[in-house]
C-alpha cells in the first residue's frame, strides 16, 4: 500500500471508531440491510462467493455524508445473514485512481480474486468533464486471500478505448465463456446532435490484456449514458442490465430521474454489434439504482442494488444525519414469460421469528417485519404502512403513494410511483426501520422506497388472506 493509502486507512479507522456510537443511536438505522459505518454508500461492487464466503463491496465516502471521494468498503458473510465489516479494502491512492475508486466487479479463478474497477481522474480548470478534464482508467487488483488488496495495475486508459466515445466509460463487469474472458463497460458516445449511451465489450486471453470486440446499442436514441452494465445468461437468455441516464420521464413507465432495468439481448453472438429495443424497468420504486449480480453457492443468479439514486436532492431526501443510504436485500433472479422475475433470497427466511397481527405492530412499535398476502380480488385492495404510505390497486394500476400530511412528512419529498397492472395475485412486503421493498405477483414487478415513519402501524384492506412475520436483525461484527 502507498503512503497515501496508509494515511487514508488510519484516518478512516479513526473516524469510524469515533462515530460508531452516534451512528448506532440513529433511530432510522436499518436492521436487516447493509449500511455505511459513517458517511455515504452507493453502488454495490465486486459481489462474489469466494472461499466459502460472500464478499459485498460497496462505494463508500466516509468523509462526506452527501458523497465525496470514493473508496470500496467491504462486508464478508457466510450466510447473507451474519456479516463482518472488515473496513475499506480499495483506496484511491495511485495516480490513475486518486480522485475515486469507482464501481467494478470481481472475477474468481485459480483461487484468486480479480477485481476490476474504474479509476477516476479529474483535472482542475475550465472543462466540460465530458470530452475533456477527466480520465477513466480500468484498474486490476489480484488478491490471493480476499483480505489483502495491494497488487494494483492500470490495464486500460483513455488511449486504449475505441474511437467515438467521450471520457465517460466506467463500471467494468468481467466473466468467462469457454476459454474467452469478456468485459463490458458503460459509455457515453460522442454522437451528434446528442450523446448516446451504449455498452462496449472487450475480450482477453489472460485477464490482463484486453481488446475491443463489439458494442450493444439501442435502435432509437435512449439516454446519453448507460451506467453499471451487467451482461449475463439466465435460464438460457442473455440479459443486459444497465442504468440509463437522460431518458425522458413518463408516468407509470420511466418515472425516476435515472432508470434501472434491462434489455433482452436478441442473439447469442457477442462478436458482432448488437441492437436492442425495448427497455424494461427492474424496480419501479423511488430508491433503486446500480444493481449488480453474482452467483451464489447454489448456482443461483442473485442481485443486490443500491437503495438510493444520484442527483435527487431537489426532489426527495433521506432523514439521516451522519450517514446515508443502504443496499437492498438480496434477490434471486429468474427469466420466464419473457421477463426477469425477482424473489427475495431464500436466506432471508432465517430472519423470521414469531407471527404477528396488525395490532401487534402498532401496540409494540415493531419496525421490521415481512407480510405475505394472497389476493382474491384486488378491486378494493389497500395497504397502509405507518399511516402515510399507501399501496393500492386502482384503475388497472398498482400504486405506491405517500398521501396526506403524514405521507408528506415520512416520504421526505417522495410522492407516487405506479405501473400498469390488470391483476394482483400476491404481494410480499419487507418493512425495515426506514425502508420498504414490495414484490408483486411473485416478483414480476418490484417497488423499493425509503421512508421515515413517526410511528409503526399496518392496515390491510380488501379480499385477501395474509401472514405477518417479525424479522430479526442482521448480525454485524465490526473488525478493528
Amino acid at each position: 500500500m502507498s503512503v497515501l493509502g496508509k494515511t487514508l486507512k488510519k484516518a478512516i479507522k479513526k473516524l469510524e471508531k469515533e462515530s460508531l456510537s452516534n451512528v448506532k443511536n440513529d433511530k432510522y438505522r436499518l436492521n436487516y440491510h447493509l449500511m455505511p459505518p459513517i458517511g455515504w454508500l452507493n453502488d454495490p461492487n465486486g459481489l462474489c462467493y469466494y472461499k466459502n464466503e460472500y464478499n459485498i463491496f460497496f462505494q463508500y465516502s466516509p468523509f462526506e455524508v452527501n458523497g465525496g471521494l470514493k473508496f470500496w468498503g467491504h462486508y464478508k458473510t457466510k450466510d447473507l445473514i451474519n456479516y463482518r465489516y472488515v473496513g475499506v479494502s480499495v483506496y484511491p491512492d495511485e495516480k490513475y485512481d486518486c480522485h475515486g475508486v469507482y464501481s467494478g466487479s470481481t472475477f474468481i479463478e485459480d483461487d484468486k480474486m480479480y477485481i476490476y474497477y474504474t479509476g477516476n481522474i479529474e483535472s482542475r480548470g475550465d472543462y466540460d468533464y465530458i470530452n475533456e478534464g477527466r480520465e477513466s482508467n480500468t484498474v486490476l487488483i489480484i488478491s490471493d486471500d480476499g483480505i489483502n488488496f495491494d497488487n494494483k495495475k492500470c490495464i486500460m486508459e483513455m488511449k486504449d478505448y475505441p474511437d467515438g466515445i467521450t471520457n465517460h466509460i466506467r463500471d467494468p463487469k468481467v466473466w468467462k465463456e469457454g476459454d474467452v474472458y469478456y468485459m463490458i463497460q458503460g459509455v457515453r458516445r460522442n454522437t451528434k446532435p446528442n450523446n448516446k449511451g451504449a455498452a462496449i465489450i472487450f475480450t482477453s486471453e489472460d485477464k490482463v490484456h484486453w481488446k475491443y470486440l463489439s458494442m450493444i446499442n439501442s435502435k432509437e436514441d435512449f439516454a446519453y449514458m448507460w451506467e453499471c452494465p451487467d451482461l449475463f445468461k439466465i435460464d438460457g437468455q442473455y440479459i443486459l442490465m444497465t442504468c440509463p441516464q437522460g431518458v425522458k420521464r413518463v408516468e407509470s413507465l420511466y418515472e425516476n430521474i435515472y432508470l434501472n432495468g434491462y434489455f433482452i439481448i436478441p442473439e447469442d453472438n457477442l462478436k458482432n454489434d448488437i441492437t436492442v429495443n425495448e427497455f424494461f424497468i427492474l424496480d419501479k420504486g423511488f430508491d433503486f439504482y446500480a444493481p449488480q449480480t453474482f452467483i451464489d453457492e447454489n448456482n443461483n443468479r442473485v442481485m443486490i442494488g443500491w437503495m438510493g439514486l444520484p442527483d435527487i436532492d431537489e426532489e426527495y431526501a433521506n432523514n439521516t444525519k451522519t450517514w446515508q443510504h443502504c443496499l437492498t436485500i438480496a434477490r434471486t433472479l429468474s427469466f420466464k414469460n419473457n421477463k426477469v422475475y425477482q424473489t427475495p433470497h431464500k436466506s432471508l427466511e432465517k430472519l423470521r421469528k414469531n407471527t404477528l397481527s396488525v395490532e401487534d405492530i402498532k401496540n409494540n412499535n415493531i419496525n421490521s417485519y415481512e407480510v405475505l398476502i394472497d389476493v382474491k380480488d384486488s378491486k378494493d385492495l389497500q395497504i397502509i404502512i405507518s399511516e402515510g404510505l399507501f399501496i393500492k390497486h386502482q384503475n388497472n394500476k398498482f400504486i405506491l403513494e405517500f398521501i396526506g400530511d403524514i405521507g408528506k412528512t415520512i416520504g421526505c419529498g417522495r410522492t407516487k410511483r405506479s405501473v400498469e397492472l390488470n391483476t394482483i395475485n400476491n404481494l410480499r412486503i419487507f418493512v425495515d426501520t426506514s425502508s420498504v421493498e414490495i414484490f408483486v405477483n411473485d416478483g414480476s414487478d418490484v417497488f423499493t422506497t425509503r421512508y421515515y415513519p413517526l410511528s409503526q402501524s399496518l392496515k390491510i384492506e380488501g379480499d385477501v388472506s395474509y401472514a405477518i412475520y417479525k424479522l430479526d436483525s442482521f448480525g454485524i461484527q465490526i473488525e478493528a
